[in-house]
């Protein structure tokens, strides 16, 4: 009976082997080379003929809420300690106004999205804030569609006065229904795309770069300072900076439970080995992965980034 058990259970555990394995580590490391999918220096040639005083003057980051993700679910074959994870928005200062990137969470979405309830936090004061500062905004802009980065424009209490400030593809606005829980105001179904889906200037040292892959109208916003600081905010193309540095992206697990749609893997691995070789070759290049909150804080800290908005 022994001999026809032991076969059995060998076949069943390697069965399981393989899915574990699959599910935790595989298909999450970027290729050798991703030629021609980031080019900074297209984006240089549309900035660098611009008079310094009509650049940008600083970047501010609010943050509106903020969480503990489990490592595993971060980074492909990560088992340490959680990563502190972050929900903001960033407000780009111009000597003609403000432009926003980032709509982040409203409070029943904080709530639904908690993973660690001994530090999860949302602060209603910053929300009032950027609800406020959306208003005062010229331009307003998402780096791709998901919830975490739209509820503040989608539950805007004012939608009239925000839709003309609405800088969204046309990706990005089908989306919407999809994404937004609960009702939307009506207005934000009839938007019209004021991007192009190309890569083009919305400000003096302000470009958006399409990057699909997370999400269908995922973009790149690449910034030049006064100053001659180059940022480039990636959203979640990563959720760590660890994963450029690893070349490892989010594990299969992570795209089954939390992504509907799934993401474009192939897509998001091209642009991993991308944003690497970036950063290797630009290393005065800030990148800024929406969530990664303890990096983001040491930013803070390095006076890159300015704490609240203004």
């Amino acid at each position: 009976m022994l001999n026809r058990i032991l076969p059995v259970l060998t076949v069943i555990g390697a069965i399981f082997f393989l899915f574990v394995w699959w599910l935790f580590f595989s298909d999450a490391s970027a290729p050798e080379k991703a030629p021609g999918v980031l080019d900074i220096e297209e984006w240089r040639l549309l900035v660098d003929d611009v008079p310094t005083e009509t650049l940008p003057t600083a970047v501010h980051w609010l943050e509106i809420g903020s969480d503990m993700a489990p490592s595993f679910a971060v980074q492909a074959g990560a088992f340490h300690e959680p990563v502190a994870m972050s929900y903001n928005a960033l407000q780009i200062a111009t000597p003609d106004g403000t432009i926003i990137v980032g709509g982040a969470v409203d409070a029943s979405t904080a709530e639904a999205m908690r993973q660690d309830e001994a530090v999860a936090r949302f602060d209603a004061d910053a929300y009032s804030t950027l609800v406020f500062a959306l208003l005062e905004a010229e331009i307003v802009m998402i780096t791709h569609e998901h919830l975490d980065h739209i509820m503040a424009i989608a539950r805007h209490p004012d939608p009239n006065t925000l839709a003309p400030a609405l800088y969204f593809n046309s990706p990005q606005i089908n989306a919407l229904p999809r994404f937004v829980t609960g009702p939307m105001p009506a207005l934000f179904k009839t938007l019209e795309p004021r991007l192009s889906g190309e890569v083009e200037v919305v400000a003096p040292g302000v470009v958006v770069v399409p990057a699909a892959g997370h999400t269908p109208g995922a973009q790149l916003i690449f910034i030049k300072l006064q100053n001659g600081q180059e940022m480039l905010l990636i959203g979640d193309t990563v959720w760590s900076m660890s994963n450029i540095v690893d070349l490892t992206t989010r594990p299969v697990l992570t795209q089954f439970v939390v992504f509907d749609p799934n993401e474009d893997r192939s897509a998001v691995k091209r642009q991993l080995r991308a944003l690497h070789d970036l950063s290797e070759s630009e290393p005065d290049l800030v990148i800024i992965p929406s969530h990664d909150r303890k990096y983001i804080n040491r930013l803070v800290a390095d006076g890159i980034l300015i704490a609240g908005f203004l």
